[in-house]
Parts: structure tokens; sequence; C-alpha cells
């Protein structure tokens, strides 16, 4: 892309004066299916600030789980730029891509996938051994502490409310001490009150670690409780104001 390529609209634009964590310009991704060029993202241009939390919202298949996956290297964009902390993503092959997903992104999902056998401990300890970071216990145990689970450390995930099972999936997002934080309606398979205590504790320990993080969503009271919201619409991002999701 060429120097004097157009700046993206301030919608999209993080706080100024900071050079961003993310920024994103003119990303496209479009699929081929039965023939037929499915596009989802389009011409979309993105900038977010260190620390900032920033929520995306949009009707279903509108593509914001696709934009997550690419901002977390799960997926490749079919052409554009992302740059993270002045690194450019799609310099790196795919060892490159899996190392950066493992020592700077975290994932939250709507579902939480821990593994049925293992404990809370075990689970949340995880993406260390997988990354070769696992030293012992303490980093673990500090993370479910941190979401409110001393208690809780040998339980399995069927002996867990699912708050409490979503909980450990948010320790075990951060136990890598990710710089990068993304969310995929991580409450959206628990009730109203205690999704609102899941993303409120979620929202305190991202505002104290300062952690950069984007949250798909489609509940408008935990959007309302982010620094922006975008949404996305014919595959690009603006501004919402207000709380009208």
């Amino acid at each position: 892309m060429s120097s004097d390529s157009p700046r993206p609209p301030d919608s999209v634009v993080g706080a100024p004066g900071s050079s961003p964590a993310i920024e994103v310009r003119d990303l496209d991704k479009f699929y081929c299916m039965a023939g037929q060029r499915l596009e989802v993202l389009k011409g979309l241009n993105l900038s977010v600030s260190p620390g900032e939390l920033v929520a995306v919202v949009g009707q279903s298949g509108s593509g914001k789980s696709t934009l997550l996956h690419i901002l977390g290297a799960l997926d490749r964009p079919t052409s554009g730029s992302i740059r993270f902390g002045g690194k450019d993503l799609q310099e790196l092959d795919a060892e490159g891509l899996a190392q950066f997903r493992r020592s700077s992104v975290g994932f939250v999902f709507q579902f939480h996938h821990l593994l049925p056998e293992f404990s809370a401990l075990e689970n949340v300890s995880l993406p260390q051994r997988i990354s070769g970071a696992y030293r012992d216990e303490r980093t673990g145990e500090e993370m479910l502490a941190l979401v409110g689970l001393e208690t809780r450390l040998h339980h399995r995930p069927g002996e867990l409310s699912g708050g409490e099972q979503q909980r450990v999936a948010m320790a075990r997002a951060l136990v890598n001490r990710p710089r990068l934080v993304l969310a995929d309606e991580p409450t959206g398979n628990l009730d109203s009150r205690t999704g609102t205590r899941v993303f409120e504790l979620f929202r305190e320990i991202q505002r104290d670690k300062k952690h950069t993080s984007i949250v798909v969503t489609h509940n408008a009271r935990i959007a309302s409780k982010c620094d922006r919201i975008l949404k996305l619409e014919n595959g690009s991002l603006e501004a919402v104001s207000g709380t009208h999701v």
C-alpha cells in the first residue's frame, strides 16, 4: 500500500496522539463458494489504541467473527494490511503467526471450550504448556484468583456453574499475559445477570492490566460499557453513538 493511501475515517481511529496497538488498512476478505464470490469484509479500516476496549456489533453473518479470526491470526485476509505493535502480520509465515497467537493473543469465545476431564487449574495452564512457558502452577493459580475462583482450582468443568466456567475460560485467555484480548460473544451463553457480572469482571481486569481488547457482542448493555462501539455493516466499520446498537 502506498504511503499516500487515504487515512481511515475518524469513526474507526483510536485515541488521538497515541501510536495504535492495532492498525488495519483496506482489509478485504472473500470466499469462493459454488463458483460464487462471497464478500465478507471490504476495504475495512480500524485503529485501536493501546489499552482500549472496543465493541464490534452488527447483524449475524456480517463478518464479526471473521474479523476477530483475522486479527487473532487464525485466518488470513484476502488483501490489506494488519499491523500489531508495528509488526506487519502479513509478512509472517504459518509458524510466525502461530508464535504470535501463542505469545500475544488471548481468545474468549461464547462457549468456554474447557476440557471436561481437566480441572480448572489444568485448563487454565494449558496455553502455557502448549507455548512451552509452563514452569509451575503458580501463574494459573494467580489467574484463577484474579477471576475469583481461587477455591475452585481442582474442580472439573462439570462441577462449575456456567458463569464459573466462563471465568475459567477468561483466566485461560489471560494466563500467557497477552497484549491483545479478543472476545467473541463472551456472555452470549449466559443469562443476563450472570453475563453482566462476568463482563464487569472482564472490564475490571482489562483496565487494570491495560489489555488492548476487542469484544464482539449483540448485547447493547455490554457494548455501552466499552470505550467505543463500532458497527460492522456491508463489510466495513463505522462508529455507533450512544447505546443505539
